[in-house]
């Protein structure tokens, strides 16, 4: 197996370089499954789980530190015997013939190392007396102290009510692991991270997408008020088309929804329309990819507002499009609020063609109910109940009857059961189903494209809000 020498830079939450890096990587696709590796799979915090925690530390005023890992993979061990060639500037030889290395510890590049890296944190976080929760594995809690945690590879977020947990938490965790503490969090995964205390939170990515704008050229570029026009439809490629390279289309798209999974859910129904055009872009295609560059240059300070000052309220909306797709599926969207600030939302093609508006709303609401109940299960392994977390809202007075009584049989028969899961919810009072007028649906921004001014109004319902607008805020 062959190496090579990786270099990195560094940058923090205004994207200036704080440090250069150098690193040993080895070809890890050069392994042979079975020879050299068998299980690779390493799970990290899922970005809801993330959110989750910034809405309960906005209501509760969690202390929130950071801490990083130094050389996480090397940690980790190695169940098989590995060997590798010498690394450029360092060979020897042995009469005449090159030596090889025999790899004692796990490196950066091997196919398990993230795995064993993973495994011997969860093990030493057992022994100091955290649970694993069974919602996301990369989130413990230890439940004398309250204190918890989140891992996202070699990266730690601890939360906690008193700062003397905290500090006996870092105390331990530097017993066990070289850790360098970054002390409060202000920066994490690309995301800027700014606390108003006691009960506010503001979560963003200017720095990324300043430097994605910059990467496509578009740092000049002319911003636009919405994602993607209003009544836009996009349609596949047809002979006579003017088309556009795969790859760059790819990697405009891929960009963007970085910033879409992490702190920016108002652009999720455009990327739920373009990354299905990947395999054959077109003009069209492109332009509306471009647009929601030029959408985020506009916005690019715009982020999720955690508001904590009433308590951990929450509040979930699903919404459907009926057959608004070229091949007539019908587009899904869902949203979930804490702390006034967006947590989980999703804008998503419908898998079967549904007959009836009813019947896509009532799809919609049970994709929502399942990531409903998973929040539910979430909050109770951390020891914490929001308000109002069993209760949906849906705009449609047929898929609520539908849901609470199944006296329609003929016209909803043919019906998939995997979506009479939402009925039994409700029956068993796991799930509140409510209407919601159309007016209130602040899930109708993941599933059309809106008029400049209802697509603002939504925002702020799910707590976007810009940086300048956070600070006066407080004021």
């Amino acid at each position: 197996m062959s190496c090579k020498w990786v270099f990195k830079h560094k940058v923090d939450a205004n994207g200036n370089v704080t440090r250069f890096k150098a690193r040993l990587v080895a070809r890890g696709f050069t392994q042979v499954y079975r020879v050299d590796y068998l299980d690779t799979y390493a799970p990290v915090a899922k970005m809801s789980s993330l959110r989750i925690l910034f809405a309960i530390a906005a209501a509760e005023n969690l202390e929130i530190h950071q801490m990083d890992v130094v050389t996480a993979f090397l940690l980790g061990g190695l169940e098989e015997e590995l060997y590798m060639e010498q690394p450029e500037g360092f060979v020897k030889y042995k009469k005449g013939k090159k030596m090889y290395c025999k790899v004692s510890k796990g490196l950066y590049g091997f196919k398990q190392s993230a795995r064993n890296w993973n495994r011997k944190l969860r093990r030493q976080l057992q022994r100091l007396g955290f649970q694993q929760c069974n919602a996301d594995h990369c989130i413990f809690i230890n439940h004398q102290t309250s204190v918890i945690i989140a891992v996202w590879v070699d990266d730690l977020l601890i939360f906690a009510k008193e700062l003397k947990n905290l500090e006996k938490v870092k105390e331990l965790l530097n017993k066990e692991f070289e850790m360098k503490d970054l002390g409060e969090l202000e920066y994490f995964l690309g995301m800027q991270i700014i606390r108003e205390r006691p009960y506010r939170i503001h979560i963003s990515q200017t720095a990324y997408i300043n430097r994605i704008l910059e990467r496509f050229g578009m740092e000049s570029c002319n911003p636009v008020s919405t994602p993607l026009a209003t009544g836009t439809r996009l349609l596949k490629s047809k002979e006579g088309d003017r088309m556009v390279e795969q790859t760059p289309y790819q990697q405009l798209i891929g960009s963007q929804m970085y910033s879409m999974v992490s702190t920016r859910p108002d652009t999720a129904y455009l990327l739920s329309q373009i990354s299905q055009y990947n395999a054959s872009p077109n003009s069209t295609h492109e332009t509306a990819a471009k647009r929601g560059l030029r959408y985020l240059a506009g916005t690019a300070d715009v982020g999720i507002t955690y508001d904590g000052k009433d308590g951990l309220n929450m509040e979930a909306y699903c919404d459907a499009d009926y057959a608004a797709g070229e091949d007539r599926k019908s587009i899904s969207g869902m949203v979930i609020t804490m702390a006034k600030g967006a947590v989980s939302w999703q804008s998503k093609k419908q898998s079967t063609v549904a007959t009836s508006t009813t019947e896509a709303e009532y799809v919609a609401c049970t994709n929502a109910v399942k990531e409903l109940i998973w929040i539910g299960n979430f909050l109770k392994e951390l020891g914490r109940e929001a308000n109002g977390q069993n209760t949906l809202f849906s705009d449609n007075q047929g898929a609520v009857a539908l849901a609470h009584n199944p006296e329609f049989h003929a016209r909803t028969k043919h019906i998939d059961i995997q979506h009479h899961f939402i009925r039994e919810c409700v029956e068993n009072g796991l799930v509140k189903l409510e209407y919601c007028p159309t007016n209130n649906m602040v899930a109708d921004i993941l599933t059309k494209p809106l008029p400049r001014e209802k697509h603002k109004e939504l925002m702020v319902k799910m707590g976007l809000k810009s940086v300048e607008h956070f600070k006066e805020w407080e004021c």
